[in-house]
């Protein structure tokens, strides 16, 4: 057998696709499936129907057929702003969707993948790894979680934007910090807008409002990039407003209150569950809620050395130099500059 069509069959992958039926008809298989997880993560049915490649039309006219069908709705939307709102699923469309990956896992062992990227969520490197998910796991659990998979063993790449209050820069102060200097190389990325995320009738003017107002704020995990400047953010406003008190649970209601991610902030604000909280400027704007900035933060790429042997990570890297600023022009709140993909330290 000739040695290319050898080559061919060996990366030729077997899969067996699920579908749930109701009544004859199907109301859940792959495709839906997928927009449902893209929901789930991303807070946007426009945004889940764009990373699929699939049209927003396609999908609406999918779910009402399917809601039509069990006579209740999958997703609950916000409708509002040119880019159409939020979106979040109900707990039918949280069940179907869990029924379905019960059922596509059954009896199936995943391949271990070549590669994985962990940190600091970011709605622009979804896109920059999605071609190569079926080699590079990617896994959000903050900047800090990223770095102590590195020093651990457990990741390959950690996706940070730390900043130090004392150099007033991003990330690179970090490495030394860590004792990672002669172990990893610190890849740039790019900038994104973060900022407090907000119900848009409370007209946000200042972060004194927070406090001064008792809005109900909701925080995220120990550990994230976000919680640390949110937290170096808030406090220098209680001393500039005389509190005299570095403990913001004191003064901020709801402080106690975590989730994840950004988008887990935006959900809780679009639930009405919170009024404020911190996250980045597409977050905001994908769920129709008022943003206002703080700073433009560095996203960077801490990439273990013995790594840059694995063809997923010199994949990845050549998106980053050549692809994501088309990708970022899809998003609102980012800055793509001219290194982005090159080593800075």
């Amino acid at each position: 057998m000739e040695a290319g069509l050898r080559k061919k069959l060996k990366e030729i992958r077997v899969r067996k696709d699920v579908m749930l039926m109701y009544k004859g008809h199907v109301i859940l298989d792959a495709r839906l499936a997928k927009i449902l997880e893209e929901v789930e993560r991303r807070g946007s049915l426009l945004a889940a129907a764009r990373s699929q490649g699939i049209s927003y039309s396609w999908v609406w006219s999918r779910i009402n057929r399917v809601e039509e069908l069990l006579g209740d709705k999958l997703i609950s939307v916000r409708r509002g702003g040119s880019k159409g709102g939020g979106a979040v699923l109900t707990d039918l469309g949280r069940e179907l969707l869990s029924i379905y990956l019960e059922n596509l896992t059954e009896g199936r062992t995943e391949p271990k993948k070549e590669s994985t990227l962990v940190g600091g969520y970011d709605p622009l490197l979804e896109k920059v790894v999605e071609p190569l998910r079926d080699r590079m796991d990617l896994t959000w659990i903050g900047s800090l979680g990223g770095i102590a998979r590195l020093i651990t063993g457990e990741a390959d790449v950690a996706a940070v934007h730390l900043y130090d209050s004392e150099s007033g820069d991003f990330n690179r102060p970090f490495i030394g910090r860590f004792w990672l200097s002669n172990s990893v190389v610190l890849i740039r990325g790019y900038d994104r807008e973060i900022g407090v995320m907000f119900r848009k009738d409370i007209g946000l003017k200042c972060i004194s409002d927070i406090i001064e107002k008792g809005l109900r704020y909701v925080n995220m995990s120990p550990g994230s990039a976000t919680r640390l400047l949110a937290d170096r953010i808030l406090m220098m406003e209680m001393r500039r407003m005389g509190l005299g008190e570095t403990d913001p649970s004191k003064f901020v209601k709801g402080y106690d209150v975590q989730v994840r991610t950004h988008v887990g902030v935006a959900k809780k604000i679009l639930k009405g569950e919170a009024d404020v909280g911190f996250g980045i400027r597409e977050v905001a704007e994908s769920f129709g809620l008022g943003f206002m900035r703080v700073m433009w933060e560095s996203y960077d790429f801490i990439v273990w050395r013995d790594s840059f042997k694995k063809p997923s990570i010199g994949e990845f890297l050549d998106r980053l130099k050549g692809d994501v600023k088309e990708m970022a022009s899809e998003l609102r709140g980012y800055r793509i500059p001219d290194d982005a993909g090159e080593a800075i330290s």
